[in-house]
Order: C-alpha cells, then sequence, then structure tokens
C-alpha cells in the first residue's frame, strides 16, 4: 500500500490536463478525523489499471494518478476545493505524520499513520480495487472524506 504513496512525492508539482478545461467542475475535499500534523498527501486516480496492478516506472515508482500533491495540515479538519473534468476518480489520501513521505505501519504490516479513500465503505487490511474506491463526478460536488 505504501509504494502509491511514495510515487506522489515526486509528482506534488503535476498539473491535471484539464485543469482549465471549460468542461471541468469543482469538487470539494472535506478531510475529516485528522488526529495530529503532518502533510496531507491527496492523489486523485482514474486509470483503474495503474491503481488496481500497481504500475510503476523503470525506477519502481507507482505512475498513472492525474492529479498530486500536499498540504502541510494540522489536527482537526482540512477543505480544499479541486477542478476535474467528468469521470470516475479514486481519490487516495495519507497523513504523513513524520515527514517521510512514505506510509508507515507496525511490525504486522498494519498502517500506523492515517489514510483514507474516496469510497463511503471502509475496507481493512487491503487497498480498494479501483471500482470499490471510486466516485462517478460529473458536476460541481462535495466529498467528505474521514481519515482511518
Amino acid at each position: 500500500m505504501d509504494k502509491f504513496f511514495l510515487v506522489l512525492i515526486l509528482f506534488l508539482n503535476t498539473e491535471l490536463i484539464s485543469q482549465n478545461n471549460p468542461e471541468s467542475f469543482e469538487l470539494k475535499l472535506n478531510i475529516s478525523n485528522i488526529e495530529s500534523s503532518g502533510n496531507l498527501m491527496i492523489a486523485v486516480w482514474s486509470n483503474s489499471d495503474s491503481w488496481d496492478n500497481n504500475i510503476t516506472n523503470s525506477s519502481g515508482q507507482r505512475i498513472g494518478f492525474d492529479y498530486g500533491f500536499k498540504e502541510k495540515v494540522k489536527k482537526g479538519n482540512f477543505s480544499i476545493t479541486i477542478n476535474l473534468p467528468k469521470g470516475t476518480y479514486l481519490i487516495s489520501i495519507l497523513l504523513d505524520e513524520n515527514f517521510n513521505n512514505i506510509l508507515d505501519k507496525n511490525f504486522i504490516g498494519i498502517p500506523s499513520e492515517q489514510y483514507g479513500f474516496s469510497s463511503k465503505k471502509q475496507i481493512r487490511f487491503r487497498k480498494p480495487k479501483f471500482d470499490e474506491g471510486s466516485i462517478e463526478f460529473s458536476k460541481n460536488s462535495i466529498l467528505n472524506i474521514k481519515l482511518q
């Protein structure tokens, strides 16, 4: 699970090609249950093959997401609005508490840092498949994500 978050650091300044597309819509992300300060790393995926099959580049870094960024946050809640064209997206979020740009885990492999996905359904002990965690997006919307 940590590899899909690691690639975010390399693409944090990428722009979604359709960001200036007149047919794009606003998606407001309301992220709650932030238990400590850290870097909130957010990635927006539209490619199910890249997400489900862990596609990587020649350096072993995860690829296939459309838009990635990070924000320094404090305990509490965080909101941000992004523009996206109509489509199906999976949003993955990591709260990197120790600023090492990876999802830390305990000795048995359970994440020790908070994370979340665009799905309303909580999936434990594995990352969701694209169709389990994705949302349909075709108008201005608000998405509430509670970190686990």
